[in-house]
C-alpha cells in the first residue's frame, strides 16, 4: 500500500518506521526536513516529496500537521475521492478537514504514540476504520470510540503519560541518593514498574483497581505512600488538570 505523511514530525516518525518495516511504500513530506531525511536515509522504501506529490501519488494519507498549518496548507492538495484519509490532529474537527480536503472515501481521527513503531499501542479511534486495523492492527490495539466529542478526553489522557514519568524520576532521583548509582536506581524503577503493568489484564475488565486494592494493603507502604499523595491533594489536582485540558 502507498501511504504518504503530510507532517513528519515526533509522531509521525515511528508510524513511518513501523509501516516501512512492514513492506509499505511510504511518502513523507519535506515538514520537518531533517526527520524525513533521516527516515529516507534508514528505511529503503521511504521517500521525500512536496504536499501535492504527497497526496498525488498515495492512496491512504496520513495528516500529522499542527491546526494553523493544516487549515494553511490541506486546501488545494489533490485529494480524491478514493483516498483513506487518517488525521493524527487533536484540535481540528473532522466535519473541518472534510470541508477542506472534499468528500473522502474513508476519513477518521486517531491517537498514536510515540511507540507505535515497538507495537501494543493503543489507538483510539472514530469512526471506525478498517484502513487503520489494516495498516497498525496487527501489532496494536485499536479501540473504537463511540464519537467524535469522546476523542477529545482520550487526546487528554495521553498527557498523563509526562505527569507518569516525572513522578518516577522523582523515585529515581530519591532512590539514587541512596544508593550512588542513577543506573541502577533507573534500571530497578523502569523493570519495576513495567512489571506491574505488563501483569495487568489489559482487556478493560477493572484489572487496575484490583492491583490497587492488592498493593495498597492496610498497614503497608503502598498504602501509606497514596494516603500521603492523597492528603496532598495529588489526585485532585490530577483530575483538575484534565479537566482544563478537555477545555481548550
Amino acid at each position: 500500500m502507498i501511504v504518504g505523511f503530510l507532517g513528519t514530525g515526533r509522531i509521525a516518525a515511528p508510524m513511518v518506521k513501523a509501516l516501512a518495516r512492514a513492506g509499505h511504500d511510504v511518502r513523507v513530506s519535506e515538514r520537518s526536513r531533517q526527520v524525513s531525511q533521516a527516515l529516507a536515509a534508514e528505511l529503503e522504501n521511504v521517500s521525500i516529496h512536496d504536499n501535492r506529490d504527497v497526496v498525488a501519488a498515495s492512496e491512504v494519507v496520513v495528516i500529522c500537521l499542527l491546526a494553523p498549518v493544516a487549515r494553511r496548507e490541506l486546501a488545494g492538495l489533490p485529494f480524491r475521492a478514493d483516498h483513506r484519509v487518517i488525521s493524527v490532529m487533536a484540535e481540528i474537527g473532522l466535519d473541518e478537514i472534510a470541508g477542506l480536503i472534499g468528500e473522502t472515501s474513508e476519513l477518521c481521527v486517531t491517537i498514536p504514540m510515540p511507540f507505535i513503531d515497538a507495537g501494543g499501542c493503543p489507538l483510539a479511534v472514530y469512526p471506525a476504520s478498517p484502513t487503520l486495523e489494516t495498516l497498525f492492527g496487527a501489532d496494536n490495539a485499536i479501540i473504537p470510540v463511540p464519537s467524535e466529542a469522546a476523542m477529545q478526553p482520550h487526546f487528554a489522557a495521553t498527557a498523563v503519560t509526562s505527569t507518569l514519568l516525572k513522578e518516577l524520576i522523582v523515585v529515581r532521583d530519591w532512590l539514587a541518593g541512596h544508593t550512588g548509582s542513577r543506573e541502577d536506581a533507573e534500571r530497578y524503577i523502569v523493570l519495576l514498574e513495567h512489571g506491574y503493568l505488563h501483569a495487568l489484564q489489559q482487556g478493560g475488565a477493572g484489572g487496575l483497581d484490583m492491583a490497587l486494592r492488592h498493593l495498597a494493603t492496610e498497614g503497608g507502604l503502598n498504602a501509606q505512600l497514596l494516603r500521603h499523595m492523597e492528603s496532598t491533594g495529588t489526585m485532585d489536582a490530577l483530575e483538575a488538570g484534565l479537566k482544563g485540558l478537555l477545555e481548550r
